[in-house]
């Protein structure tokens, strides 16, 4: 069975060969072969069948992973082509913007499809340093680069946090597998504090990737800095993605603590709610109207993930 995760691949290279090889009056024509090439892989997505696993449980295919499958490809249909007039006036080599925007697609059903903690970290950095990249594209634009900059150190803080929690949950539990994580907490009669602070860490590892308040500083520069198709794919798959892992993880790995972490989400989604949507009636620039906008839809999905 060829999954569609390896089609996506093979498309991202063939993007960039074509790239390599077409003349300049001719590069018009990787839009067409990159949504073209996304319409046929969500042909294939939705008439899939199979359920079950990849690389023993580390990837785990079933209808919500398919769910997420095609609807990222069907967003990533969509900002393929609003992305055509600006690539065009503004990007002399359109392969590498459509190459990256397609490993973003493929690192968000990764997340998805996750069972287990460095699965879901790896992608998640595909994610994060694709959409590093996509942010800063306009390296003309001062906006776009202090955006890109901001969205990159905090990005990295993000990301150390969760490795640093992941680590910490590995050396005390000995597995990453979410069903296993479930199995172990299930038969403990005390948690650790060492355990604990893995799993805080993590936790706030994700609220940052979600840009839930307090964790929101880098999402205003970055929705203002990146071009607006960009920026449409930010208020998308930087919340759905990351709120698709998560769910896997709270309900499937750390379950058992539910009366530990829902507590948490719930303040967590409550000052998100409150703050994204306040501040986001004071603002005069449409993109950052957009970025405080999907800081409130934030914590909407995290109020439902508690």
């Amino acid at each position: 069975m060829i999954y569609p995760e390896f089609l996506l691949i093979g498309l991202a290279f063939l993007v960039l060969m074509l790239d390599f090889f077409l003349s300049e009056k001719k590069k018009y024509l990787l839009n067409w072969v990159s949504t073209l090439g996304m319409a046929f892989i969500l042909g294939i997505a939705l008439f899939m069948n199979q359920q079950g696993d990849l690389y023993q449980g580390l990837l785990i295919i079933d209808g919500y992973a398919s769910f997420f499958r095609i609807f990222f490809l069907t967003i990533g249909i969509v900002v393929t082509l609003i992305s055509r007039d600006y690539v065009d006036s503004n990007i002399s080599n359109p392969g590498e913007y459509y190459a990256i925007l397609i490993f973003t697609i493929l690192a968000s059903i990764s997340l998805a499809s996750s069972g287990e903690l460095l699965t879901a970290y790896v992608s998640l950095e595909i994610l994060s340093f694709g959409l590093y990249v996509l942010v800063a594209y306009d390296r003309y634009n001062p906006a776009s680069n202090e955006g890109g900059v901001k969205f990159i150190l905090l990005g990295a803080f993000s990301s150390a946090l969760i490795l640093y929690g992941l680590s910490q949950t590995y050396g005390l539990i000995g597995t990453t597998r979410f069903n296993e994580i479930a199995v172990l907490l299930n038969s403990m009669e005390n948690i650790s504090i060492g355990m604990v602070v893995g799993f805080v860490l993590i936790l706030a590892g994700i609220a940052f990737k979600l840009a839930a308040v307090p964790f929101h500083m880098w999402a205003p520069d970055a929705y203002e800095g990146a071009p607006i198709p960009i920026t449409a794919w930010l208020s998308v798959c930087s919340k759905v993605a990351i709120v698709a892992l998560a769910i896997r993880f709270f309900t499937n790995g750390i379950f058992p603590l539910a009366p530990d972490w829902q507590p948490i989400l719930i303040v967590l989604a409550v000052l998100t709610m409150i703050g994204g949507n306040l501040l986001a009636l004071v603002q005069k620039n449409m993109k950052r109207l957009l970025a405080y906008s999907s800081i409130g839809h934030a914590g909407y999905l995290l109020m439902g993930l508690a």
